[in-house]
């Protein structure tokens, strides 16, 4: 492996060249580190013979895409387009998109090779203002990335399968399910890290089977057969897919909020980047091998499945049927099977397995990433959530998981008929930005410094080439325009909403479109206005926070040492003594 590709090497020189403020500080409020040098936090990297292999990559991969969007997302997009053949075809574009980003975030994770993913991509290529985009989408993530969306679809599942058909769902129930789910994957995952990555693995076995068991149904529907009575009158198998593209109702915003909705169902090929340091190394020759083959597998079978889990679906049913059926996955096995009250059982089952692997996948990795924010010092009480647990595992970052997915769940507007589709694609739109920033980025990748291989000095020793493909440049350059005029347009379009109210087929008032981008952009202010506050006025006040270095020890756990100093206006005002008093108290 190059130097400049060794985690180690980067890791060493991102503390060695760590940004100034001031004197070389990242100044932070509230820490309780009340002397120098002291020892802040104790982090426990895995061990070398406990990495990821091939299958259990792949296996986060899948979980972490095949949550339940696959069996709400089509449903949801036929609903607002109006037409099954524009919906299969976006389903196939999307997942052209996200092969685009496989292959963008296959660059960064080879150049890059730190857990962490997207806060070490924009801290390296947006230096400027200093630290400005690494706040943005530390903010961002700590406050959106949570398992909210899965969770709450876990919660309706539990009440679909124990009750009979035409319950309403109680909404106090489902979020109280939901933020249980949340609550006992992250208790799990403090306990044992070994056995939370086997049940990763079986959920994906599981996920396989149930994607290829509906496929299997889907062809018998197109067949024209079916192990019940057919309804008479009522079209099915090919005469469903007859005319799909009659009826649509198309307009940039329609496109962008489909868009928007299908690749929430595809978000995921980006999770193992989250955990680069825990995957297993390949030869010399070809170090990345395990990573690069675990995930354009998983992507490439996903893609697979759910075009043809959409056709399913739409063969054995009506574009009306499936508009006004308030579950499709139950509407599907009714109509191979005869209406039956076990469909409704099986359906809410099978969803509920499906959410859980999918929550399980998002918090193992996203906390990591959390993790990774505080051992940067960008939160308040960085010593805290960024230290390991006795057992090795990220207990204040699984906390803190927790508390923002909870939060997240409790203020989802759920009984509007739009509310959970702005609540769970509020993250992805976020998402969108950092997109633009990482898309645009790689594009100039070959004339940027922060890409090229340089040595301890910081003096270019290489240029940058792609190594995500044996193509190289011809490929990776109009897969990054894909993706990066993917998430433009969507960023874009998503502040242009028509009126959903007809699409939706509801007449009550929804909650308005745009209330996804105005929060996203809400969220990014408050971000920039802490940045400010964090990175200028504090040092200006006397107020010096600073990451001294990090140790590695002999059993191989790091120590992140922090210091905290002050001068000036802070030193006049005696908030060191103040802030002594209260730690002997």
């Amino acid at each position: 492996m190059d130097d400049f590709n060794d985690p180690h090497v980067l890791r060493a020189r991102r503390n060695r060249v760590r940004p100034a403020h001031g004197q070389g500080t990242l100044p932070h409020p509230g820490t309780s580190q009340l002397y120098p040098g002291a020892v802040a936090a104790v982090y426990q990297p895995v061990k070398k013979q406990d990495h990821l292999g091939v299958l259990s990559l792949g296996a986060l991969t899948l979980n972490r895409i095949i949550g339940t969007g696959i069996f709400t997302g089509p449903q949801v997009v036929l609903a607002i387009t109006g037409s099954k053949g524009v919906t299969i075809v976006l389903w196939i574009i999307c997942g052209i998109i996200a092969w685009a980003g496989v292959s963008v975030y296959l660059e960064y994770g080879i150049r890059f090779p730190l857990t962490g993913g997207e806060l070490h991509y924009i801290d390296y290529v947006w230096k400027k203002p200093k630290k400005l985009m690494t706040y943005l989408y530390s903010i961002m993530f700590i406050t959106l990335s949570g398992s909210h969306g899965g969770a709450l679809v876990f919660g309706s599942a539990v009440i679909t399968a124990s009750t009979p058909a035409g319950t309403k769902i109680d909404r106090r129930l489902q979020k109280l399910f939901a933020i249980l789910l949340v609550a006992v994957v992250c208790l799990f995952q403090s306990i044992s890290r070994l056995n939370y990555i086997r049940f990763s693995d079986g959920f994906a076995l599981y996920k396989t089977c149930l994607c290829s068991f509906i496929i299997l149904l889907g062809m018998i529907a197109l067949a024209g057969k079916t192990f019940a009575e057919p309804a008479p009158n009522t079209p099915y198998g090919v005469a469903n897919l007859e005319g799909s593209f009659s009826d649509a109702t198309l307009s940039p915003y329609i496109i962008a909020i489909s868009i928007l909705q299908i690749m929430r169902a595809y978000f995921g090929y980006e999770n193992v980047n989250y955990i680069l340091e825990e995957v297993k190394r390949g030869p010399d020759k070809d170090p990345h091998r395990v990573y690069r083959r675990a995930v354009k597998i998983s992507v490439l079978m996903v893609t697979f499945f759910y075009v043809m889990i959409v056709v399913s679906f739409f063969a054995a049913s009506t574009t009306d049927e499936l508009i006004k059926s308030p579950d499709m996955l139950t509407l599907f096995f009714q109509k191979l099977f005869g209406k039956s009250p076990r469909a409704r059982t099986a359906s809410g089952i099978l969803l509920c397995m499906s959410a859980a692997g999918n929550v399980m996948s998002a918090t193992y990795t996203n906390t990591r990433v959390k993790q990774e924010i505080g051992r940067e010092g960008i939160i308040p009480w960085p010593e805290f959530w960024s230290r390991s647990t006795h057992m090795g595992t990220p207990g204040p970052s699984l906390l803190l998981h927790w508390i923002f997915s909870t939060i997240l769940i409790i203020a989802a507007p759920l009984d509007d008929p739009n509310g959970y589709l702005i609540i769970s694609t509020l993250y992805h739109y976020c998402r969108t930005l950092m997109g633009v920033l990482l898309g645009s980025a790689l594009l100039a990748a070959p004339w940027l410094n922060s890409f090229a291989a340089t040595d301890d000095q910081g003096n270019t020793i290489k240029r940058w080439t792609p190594r995500g493909s044996r193509v190289g440049i011809v490929t990776i350059w109009p897969l990054a325009l894909i993706y990066l005029a993917a998430n433009l347009f969507v960023f874009v379009v998503s502040w242009f909403p028509p009126n959903l109210e007809n699409r939706l087929h509801t007449n009550s008032k929804i909650v308005t479109s745009y209330a996804g981008p105005t929060t996203a952009i809400i969220i990014y202010v408050m971000a920039a206005m802490y940045w400010l506050w964090d990175i200028h006025i504090l040092p200006r006040l006397g107020w010096h926070f600073k990451k001294l270095k990090e140790e590695i020890k002999d059993d191989g756990s790091i120590r992140l040492r922090f210091d905290r100093s002050f001068e000036g206006l802070c030193e006049k005002l005696g908030v060191e003594r103040f802030i002594s008093t209260l730690k002997h108290e």
